[in-house]
Order: C-alpha cells, then structure tokens, then sequence
C-alpha cells in the first residue's frame, strides 16, 4: 500500500480497531493482519508489522485502561510469563510452518467460545466473589477457617488456569496476530470478575507478548524491508483511540460487553468454519 490516501486509510482503521480492541479486549490485531495479507504480504511479516504496532498502542490502551482501573495486578504476571513462552513459540511455527494449517482450527475454538460467552451474558448471575469469603456472604458456607484454605486453593487454581491460557493465546498470536479473542474471552470465562478488568489486564499483557514475537521473528528472520508509513498509521490512529476506548470499557454495562465480545468472535469466524465444513 502507498500513497497518502492509503496511509489515512490504515490510520482509520486503527482508529477503529483500536476502539473495537481497548473496549471488547480484541479485534486490533485481527483485523491489521488481514489487511497487511490482503495486500500480499508474507504472513510472516504481516504478523511481525502487526505485533510492532502492538507493542505501542498495547502500552497506550493499558496505560488508559490503568487510568480508569480497569485492571487486576495479580493476573497480570501469569499472562505476561507464560505469554512470552507462547509467544515465542508462535514465533518460532510461524517462520516454519504454513498458519493456514491452524488457522481453522484457531476459528472453530474462537467460535465456541464466542457462544459461550453469548450464553452467559443471556444467563447472566452475579457470583459471589473468591476474595469475599472471608467476609459475611450468605451464599459462602463453612466456617471461617475453611473458607481461608479455599480461597487460597481456589486463587492458585485461578492462577495456574490464567497461565495456562496466557500461553495458548500468545501461540495463536504468534501464528495470526490474534491475541485479545482467546485472551479476553478466556479471562471472562475464567473469572466471575467484572468484564472490563479482564479486558484491561489483557491489553496490558499483550504489550510484553508482542515484544516477545517481534524479537523471535527478527532474530529468526532478520528485520525485512517493512512498510514503515503503514506502522506508523496504524500506531497513529490506535493512540488516537485508546482513552477513547477504556472510557467506553469501564461505561458499558458488564453483561453488554460480554455479549458484544462473544457477537464479535462469532461473526469473525463463522464464515471460517462453514468453509472449511463445505
């Protein structure tokens, strides 16, 4: 793509992906590495061009969302460490593989979980929160000591979990640039928490995953030539957007954030998986 009209155009749209992905928690990515495809670009280098914008519209929208609270800290460190590790193997299958190969099978996952998420924002309960068991809850029973042991059990079985998923996420974006749709989506699946901290911590993990990429495959396949002005335009237009989209984050009520981020993988993949069901 070149020329200015292209430029404004790419800037645009990571106006508009930047809101989409700081207030649904995906969607930036996504819709940057089809575009840089779709021009013919190498996969390998779309994802590469897609993860260096990352690393800074991933700095902005978390600092935004930090601004508005719309983080946990304590699951922050597992998606970071067991993110890099994805990350770079990722990496390392896309410079050796084809992504085509996983591509569908990455869409029929995304889609499962988007109906899930549907479901539970139709079926919407507010749960009675883990760190809460020490205090009065009518729903927590056992006595105090008890419900102490279970609260530490239950958060390092959270943790792990949040690990694990931290690390399936930054695989699929190392192969596709597509980190926010498992992410985020397994985050609200995960915890009982508002949706808007799952949405917040994962745009600030993604930051520390994209750099991991990034270094993995310049070092795998050294920094090519790359459409400096099409970074640029996209970095540009997302920063634009990212206070815009934390603020829509933490207004949009939690169980119409659930069902859009679900609306959202749905429509995304559907069209994925009915092909490749032909």
């Amino acid at each position: 793509m070149t020329g200015l009209s292209s430029i404004l155009v790419v800037g645009i749209i990571g106006i508009v992906g930047q809101v989409i992905d700081g207030s649904l928690g995906m969607g930036f990515g996504v819709f940057s590495s089809s575009l840089m495809i779709g021009t013919g670009m190498a996969p390998a280098v779309a994802v590469a061009l897609v993860n260096t914008a990352k690393i800074f519209t991933g700095l902005s929208s978390g600092l935004s969302h930090w601004k508005f609270g719309n983080d946990r800290r304590d699951w922050l460190l597992p998606l970071v460490l067991s993110g890099i590790a994805g990350g770079v193997l990722g990496a390392f299958l896309l410079t050796s593989i084809p992504p085509e190969v996983a591509r569908p099978w990455v869409s029929g996952l995304l889609l499962t979980a988007g109906g899930l998420l549907i479901w539970r924002s139709l079926r919407w309960r507010v749960a009675c929160a883990v760190r809460t068991w020490d205090k009065k809850c009518l729903d927590c029973p056992g006595s105090k000591r008890d419900l102490q042991w279970l609260t530490v059990k239950a958060k390092t079985h959270a943790l792990n979990k949040i690990g694990a998923l931290g690390f399936v996420a930054a695989l699929v974006n190392g192969l596709s640039g597509a980190y926010g749709p498992i992410a985020t989506t397994g985050m609200m699946l995960i915890e009982k928490e508002q949706p808007r901290y799952s949405v917040g911590t994962v745009n600030m993990a993604e930051v520390f995953v994209a750099a991991a990429i990034v270094t993995t495959i310049f070092l795998r396949q050294g920094p090519s030539e790359l459409p400096g002005a099409l970074v640029l335009a996209l970095i540009a237009g997302a920063a634009l957007a990212a206070p815009l989209a934390a603020f829509i984050c933490r207004r949009l009520p939690p169980r119409a954030l659930t069902f859009s981020t679900g609306a959202l993988l749905v429509a995304s993949n559907v069209g994925t998986v009915i092909t490749v069901l032909r």
